[in-house]
């Protein structure tokens, strides 16, 4: 997309333009054709799919910083000599930067203009909707600063695309539940994120919630614009835009109770601060001269503010509420129902001839490796074979180990099976999906994370792999609750404290980050957490490794303990006979890649066959 080329002699940028148009020679135009058609692209696909960000081709605008590059160019795209341009600066007409900037719209499209929002026919806006009511004759264009929603809880572009395409917004969920459990309510102001037309999660900068109930059903065109990141979405009219906020805990918009403005007296507006202590101003300047003006239809205004939406703090969570609070039926959730068969397979997990082969050569890099040839190195290849031919079951109850030695391939089977690895060969099914008949590896990646919600949980050896060490123990088992659909935020606030209570985590360090816990407290966390939503399968690798003796221990009593009384099938991999010993029923003794003994865990420990398996239990017994 071209830009117009200014002589560095003269006055460049919008001040140039500004000054041609004023001087009375034709003003030169910023966008051209090109340009133009390239945004009504962006504007089109972003109307068709509503709240997707769109990205455009564009080069910088020549304009100061603040007069947002976004919104101009979606602006200049979409209007026309027919129409008229209202341009507001933070609520206000009059401002330099909203003076100019509609001038030069006018002046280089030959539009009109206008500070009166019933004449306009495009608005250009940073930081408010009128408070005039907006029609379908109406183009409302957003200068957007910030257009990335997860942007707070996730930094990496491609994590957020993907969260996005599958709706995984349980993040977003956490930071809002973080919100109430420090404030007590949902501080978020400009840039509240919202759904739209149930599908994405948008944010709504840069209005503040005040205006967040325009957009819903909305009878005017929203187009959002955001320059920096080159991305253009829409709101179009009569489409469906829900805040997020938990069912029990209400929506709220800002307000300054007994708040009216100094000027006009209004008190069913959006107020900004005038200066002095106590006193308030309308941050619609039009709408407040038009209401000194009686120049404004007052009653209607006043039935469309979202005065329904004030602040109850009665309604409110509470600042750090107790988190075992007396339920009731209003805002209590069950917790997840323990699953029962009646019939289908009789294992929960079943895994078939999986191999991982790191390397060229796939199957044909096998042979030449294992125990018997003493290497995991093809011969041929040089690739490495971390495992094959490892197959196994479980079933709801049961136990069962992956035991050997540090690149014995035990960890290996397992990443494969989370998915976490893809896997070169074999296959993978749990009787939870399709009562077995899927095979869980060929699924898209999508349905597989998803399978990690109420499927299969997995506690790793290193909590940082299964936690975010950011937020607190109690936000940690929201992130899973509310992937699953929670939306209560007393019910979640209960589970979470029934879990770590279970597992010996204070609650009073409910709240508390949990970076600041000990090892094994963390891993505690981790496993109330993969607890959560009581999946029929749970992975467990190395849960004890790296934790001193007397934590390792206690850690063993909880999971031996939960293990017994959840009718889950477990699948625990470690280097510690011991561990295996106390935790599992059978066993899968594994070196160099393959399986080299099986058997009932008690058995193989009393009376082990193979030498490599007698090493392990020797090793157990000092």
């Amino acid at each position: 997309m071209s830009t117009t080329t200014y002589d560095t002699a003269q006055p460049s940028g919008i001040g140039a333009l500004v000054a041609e148009a004023d001087a009375g020679s034709p003003p030169a135009g910023i966008l051209d054709e090109d340009a133009k058609r390239e945004i009504r692209r962006a504007c089109l696909a972003a109307v068709c799919v509503p709240g997707y960000q769109v990205p455009f081709g564009s080069r910088e605008m020549p304009v100061a910083r603040g007069w947002g590059s976004g919104g101009l160019q979606v602006t200049l795209g979409v209007i026309g000599a027919d129409d008229t341009v209202k341009v507001i600066d933070q609520g206000d007409d009059a401002g330099v930067n909203a003076t100019n900037l509609r001038r030069m719209i006018a002046r280089t499209t030959g539009c009109g203009e206008s500070a009166d929002t019933r004449e306009a026919t495009v608005v250009q806006t940073r930081h408010r909707v009128p408070e005039e009511a907006l029609t379908d004759r109406h183009v409302l264009v957003y200068q957007v600063p910030v257009p990335e929603p997860l942007r707070g809880v996730q930094k990496s572009v491609a994590e957020c695309a993907r969260m996005h395409a599958e709706g995984d917004y349980s993040a977003m969920w956490v930071s809002l539940y973080e919100d109430i459990v420090r404030n007590g309510m949902i501080t978020a102001s400009t840039g509240y994120p919202v759904l739209v037309g149930g599908r994405y999660v948008m944010a709504t900068s840069p209005i503040p919630r005040w205006d967040v109930p325009r957009l819903h059903r909305a009878e005017q065109l929203n187009l959002f614009g955001a320059g920096r990141e080159k991305r253009i979405y829409a709101v179009p009219p009569h489409t469906e835009v829900r805040p997020l906020t938990f069912d029990d805990v209400p929506f709220e918009v800002e307000h300054e109770p007994g708040g009216r403005c100094k000027f006009c007296g209004s008190d069913d507006v959006y107020l900004v601060n005038a200066g002095t202590e106590g006193a308030f101003a309308c941050s619609d300047t039009e709408w407040c001269a038009r209401v000194q003006a009686a120049d404004a239809d007052t009653a209607a205004h006043r039935e469309r503010a979202p005065l329904a939406l004030l602040p109850d703090p009665a309604a409110r969570a509470g600042r750090r509420a107790a988190p075992l609070v007396r339920k009731t039926p209003a805002d209590d959730a069950p917790a997840p129902a323990r699953r029962t068969r009646t019939g289908g397979p009789e294992w929960a997990l079943r895994v078939d001839g999986i191999g991982k082969v790191h390397g060229a050569g796939g199957a044909s890099a096998v042979p030449g490796t294992g125990p018997e040839h003493g290497t995991a190195i093809s011969p041929s290849t040089g690739a490495v074979v971390a495992a094959w031919d490892v197959s196994f079951d479980v079933a709801p109850g049961e136990a069962l180990g992956l035991i050997g030695e540090s690149g014995s391939g035990k960890s290996t089977v397992l990443r494969c099976v989370i998915g976490d690895e893809p896997a070169t060969a074999g296959q993978v099914h749990l009787a939870s999906v399709d009562d077995g008949a899927s095979e869980v590896l060929a699924l898209p990646p999508a349905v597989r994370r998803r399978l990690r919600i109420d499927s299969m949980a997995v506690v790793y050896q290193d909590p940082a792999a299964g936690l975010d060490l950011r937020v607190s123990a109690g936000g940690n088992i929201a992130e899973r609750l509310t992937a699953a659909g929670w939306r209560g935020y007393h019910a979640i606030r209960r589970r979470a404290a029934e879990l770590l209570d279970r597992v010996e985590v204070p609650l009073s360090r409910m709240d508390d980050p949990v970076h600041t816990f000990s090892g094994g407290m963390r891993q505690r966390v981790q496993i109330a957490k993969a607890l959560a939503t009581e999946p029929p399968v749970l992975l467990l690798d190395e849960p004890t490794t790296g934790l001193d003796a007397s934590v390792a221990a206690g850690v063993l009593d909880l999971l031996r303990s939960l293990l017994s009384e959840r009718d889950v099938a477990a699948v625990v991999v470690s280097h510690d006979f011991s561990v295996i010993e106390a935790l599992t029923d059978r066993t899968l003794v594994m070196q160099t890649g393959r399986v080299v003994e099986q058997g009932l865990t008690d058995q193989l420990f009393h009376d082990p066959h193979h030498p490599y398996t007698q090493r392990l239990v020797a090793a157990a017994r000092r």
